[in-house]
């Protein structure tokens, strides 16, 4: 118990975990508040502007945020900077193009206005440009608090207050969106004048060729499963939109519990590769137990909780039936698995392509799927259909991870 007390995984996790447990804590306490103030309607507005605007801010990471973590761990102090530098600069053009496509979506489905659209991609889509990733795989988790997790919290307590002052969403808005740009701003500064991390120029470009063809497996596994991760939101709205504050109240449940689980991610991300190539493979599998034990835990505590806790949120207005918190939390235990195997094991391990390609057939598969589904079923089938594809890549991913870590032996 001592030698697991002392464990590097167990120290990294505590520290990684700042930033997640005060997030987490500000957005459980922003949703009674938002739907006190603007109503359960509008609040689904809002998640569903959130789904738009985060996979926009996934295409515009362009796997830096998956696979960024592991590469930037294995490269020498000195050529970090040039990385991240190579980075930024495809990222803002991505960025640019991202934004009218976004929030032309952002209008076309909840017909709110082109000024909450815009600044729900300031809100959200700058994490695209985050340095998140960076920090991570440099075990810089105070940095990661500070400049990147500390912004949004802060934008998030003024927009609450601002919210319920003024009952009017816009202003909830742009609260948040002027601290995101400031967080975002602060990091890259932060990143670029660190001398131990190399140097690095604007100047002269960045070879888009070879930056593009490194990132291609990251980003088509992240913005795959970002599509998967948008789509039930987005299809409730078109083809069962009654239903939409309890399936968002479900979803963000969910979420806060993969939230839960990204400090282990993120330890675990590092951790694997960083000892070299004798102990890489001891350590993925120990990254799966681990992943086992907390899904586990937290799938149970979610299909406790989301009926009270819902109930609580919501003030009474969106809660989740004791039947759907059960799916919900077997859902939520798969996903915990097939995350650590995907973004830890098969990365590390030299199983990008394996990473994309369960990636790729979770959107092709899984959308028509929960499409058919909610058509069907309505909100029951939006949550089964996410327990379907959790459950199907835990199995695909951990497979791989096992066959791989048997070659490495």
């Amino acid at each position: 118990m001592r030698r697991l007390f002392r464990h590097e995984l167990l120290r990294r996790s505590a520290l990684f975990s700042l930033s997640i447990v005060a997030s987490t804590v500000v957005g459980v306490f922003s949703l009674p508040v938002l739907i006190a103030a603007i109503g359960a309607t509008q609040w689904g507005h809002l998640v569903v502007m959130q789904a738009v605007t985060q996979f926009a801010s996934v295409v515009i990471a362009f796997g830096w945020g998956a696979t960024g973590p592991s590469m930037v761990s294995a490269l020498a102090a000195s050529e970090r900077k040039t990385m991240f530098t190579q980075s930024l600069q495809v990222r803002g053009v991505l960025f640019l193009v991202a934004l009218p496509l976004a929030v032309s979506l952002c209008i076309l489905l909840t017909g709110e206005s082109l000024t909450n659209a815009l600044l729900a991609f300031c809100t959200y889509g700058l994490g695209g440009l985050s340095a998140a990733w960076y920090f991570i795989g440099t075990n810089r988790p105070i940095a990661l608090f500070s400049l990147d997790a500390l912004p949004v919290i802060v934008g998030q307590v003024v927009g609450l207050l601002a919210v319920t002052v003024m009952r009017d969403l816009t202003a909830y808005l742009a609260c948040t969106a002027v601290f995101a740009l400031v967080g975002t701003t602060a990091s890259a500064i932060y990143v670029m004048t660190r001398k131990q991390d190399g140097s690095a120029s604007f100047r002269g470009g960045t070879k888009w060729g070879p930056v593009l063809r490194s990132q291609s497996a990251g980003a088509l596994s992240t913005v795959s499963a970002s599509m998967w991760t948008s789509a039930p939101t987005v299809l409730v709205q078109a083809f069962a939109p009654s239903a939409v504050p309890v399936f968002a109240m479900v979803d963000r449940l969910m979420k806060y519990g993969v939230l839960a689980l990204a400090p282990v991610l993120q330890a675990v991300q590092g951790w694997v590769p960083e000892s070299g190539r004798e102990s890489v493979a001891a350590r993925a599998v120990t990254g799966l137990k681990v992943a086992a034990g907390v899904g586990v835990l937290g799938g149970v505590t979610l299909a406790c909780l989301s009926t009270p806790v819902s109930a609580l949120l919501s003030v009474g207005q969106a809660v989740v039936p004791w039947s759907l918190a059960v799916i919900a939390g077997v859902a939520f235990a798969f996903e915990c698995l097939a995350q650590v195997a995907g973004l830890s094991g098969l990365v590390a391990l030299g199983g990008a392509r394996e990473l994309a390609a369960s990636s790729i057939a979770s959107a092709l598969v899984g959308i028509p799927l929960i499409a058919a589904l909610v058509l069907w079923l309505g909100l029951y089938g939006a949550v089964l259909g996410i327990l379907v594809v959790a459950m199907s890549l835990a199995v695909y991913r951990v497979a791989y991870v096992v066959r791989y870590a048997a070659r490495y032996g």
